[in-house]
């Protein structure tokens, strides 16, 4: 993800058109937006771990996997918004969740193309430039094999 941020041309040239040439996405709509955006994409400030997201981020995995389900809402009801503000208590969250894919570079090629999501909210959590700290978990899933959530905040 910090490649796609810091060096977005770089990233398109390295590791998207392989990406898209490997997988026979060339005439996906969804891949040639990615790729139109990130020919003009200036640098973003690269991702900072965060272990408190982390830890939110492995606490919603667990659950998903474990239930069987998928999306932002714990097994429990509760939103995703309610889960991190526990911790996070101002400035801007975001999360993005991924079931089946098993290789870092997947899950974010996945999340970055994110084919069949019209409104690109993945993308745009992973290149927004006010996300500054992110947690990542992947975690075992029932259903899917596997399943990768990344919460992202501005402020730790």
């Amino acid at each position: 993800m910090n490649e796609v941020r810091t060096e977005p041309q770089v990233f398109l040239q390295a590791r998207l058109f392989p990406f898209v040439k490997e997988n026979g996405l060339e005439n996906n709509t969804y891949a040639k937006t990615l790729i139109e955006e990130l020919k003009t994409a200036k640098p973003k400030n690269p991702l900072q771990s965060s272990q408190v997201l982390e830890k939110l981020a492995r606490g919603h995995a667990l659950d998903m996997g474990e239930k069987g389900k998928v999306g932002h809402t714990s097994s429990n009801g509760t939103s995703f918004e309610t889960r991190l503000r526990k911790k996070i208590k101002t400035g801007m969250i975001a999360e993005n969740c991924d079931y089946g894919n098993s290789e870092p570079l997947e899950i974010v090629m996945a999340l970055l193309i994110d084919d069949g999501i019209t409104s690109l909210g993945h993308r745009k959590n992973i290149l927004h430039p006010s996300l500054k700290y992110v947690g990542i978990a992947i975690e075992k899933h029932k259903t899917y094999g596997t399943n990768c959530v990344m919460d992202f905040a501005s402020i730790d």
